[in-house]
């Protein structure tokens, strides 16, 4: 039986509305990390409890059955490691972006990280999963020149980089492009909730663990008596959690690339609300490269065309 086209469409359009929606809400978290940073709050830390409350709460959903699960045990042994993969780089994501920011400025660190939708569209081309096409090129080209301006105001005279910052922001991006390959067909069989959760338990054990080996004792500070601290926290780890859900749920409906494509806004809204909390106004530059963005994420939505002859090798 033919698929139909116009539930196809409308599975497309709700994939995408999903990973656009993760993108700005996490693109909120950056304002929020800055409050809890300002008490004390050491990034390693916060980013290990802002897994774990994720975690746990995705977790008590799947264990108390609102949330479908599947048995890991009886996973084929391919989704095993795939699953295994995305809960290791995910975490090393996290963890060598904050080494990055201390190694260089943090817009110039963001500028190359978030060069992965390049990384994203090499790989699900040379696995097979999509075609690399000249729309698509076009769209990765705005992408990266519309992230290269908004983000271009955040490069100061200082901003100098270092074959550190340069390398770890690089292992960052890859190490996201793997985990958005991954969770595309890697283990489609775990919901998407229970497969979150699980990414961020991993998240928790490796950022938890960097923040006692650097910080040893010194990770509990004046910082828990905070108010302001724990607000952040809980924010973070609360409605930081959901979106992490969507950006898999997205992923699996419209493709990595697309959807890596689609995740560009998420500096783009991070930039706009640092503006609106400071109190200043968007520059052209910053405009510009918004705008780039987002005909970007609409060119790379066109599915490729086909030839009568030919059959795609993935419209995704």
């Amino acid at each position: 039986m033919a698929a139909d086209p116009g539930a196809t469409e409308g599975r497309q359009l709700g994939g995408l509305l999903k990973v656009l929606a993760a993108a700005a809400a996490l693109g909120t978290l950056g304002p929020v990390a800055a409050l809890a940073y300002g008490e004390g709050v050491e990034p390693a830390t916060f980013s290990a409890l802002r897994a774990g409350i994720g975690a746990a709460i995705l977790g008590a959903l799947v264990l108390s059955h609102r949330q479908p699960s599947v048995s890991l045990a009886r996973l084929a042994p391919r989704q095993r490691v795939l699953l295994a993969l995305a809960v290791a780089v995910n975490g090393v994501m996290n963890l060598v972006l904050f080494f990055a920011f201390g190694a260089m400025a943090v817009g110039l660190v963001m500028v190359i990280f978030y060069c992965y939708p390049v990384l994203v569209a090499l790989m699900s081309a040379s696995l097979g999963r999509e075609r690399l096409t000249s729309v698509r090129i076009l769209a990765l080209a705005l992408a990266c020149a519309g992230l290269a301006l908004s983000l271009g105001s955040q490069l100061g005279p200082e901003a100098h980089a270092t074959a550190a910052g340069v390398a770890l922001a690089g292992i960052a991006a890859t190490c996201h492009a793997v985990y958005l390959v991954a969770i595309r067909g890697g283990f489609d069989d775990v919901p998407s909730v229970q497969a979150t959760s699980l990414v961020l338990a991993g998240g928790l054990v490796i950022s938890g663990t960097a923040a006692l080996v650097i910080g040893g004792p010194g990770v509990v500070g004046e910082w828990l008596a905070s108010p302001v601290a724990w607000a952040a926290i809980l924010c973070a780890g609360t409605f930081g959690a959901l979106p992490k859900v969507w950006v898999m749920g997205g992923v699996r409906l419209i493709g990595s690339t697309r959807a890596a494509v689609a995740m560009t806004v998420e500096p783009v809204v991070a930039v706009v609300v640092a503006n609106l909390v400071l109190g200043q106004q968007l520059t052209v530059f910053e405009l510009v490269g918004g705008a780039g963005i987002l005909v970007a994420v609409v060119l790379v939505q066109l599915p490729p065309r086909v030839s009568p002859e030919r059959v795609p090798v993935e419209a995704g």
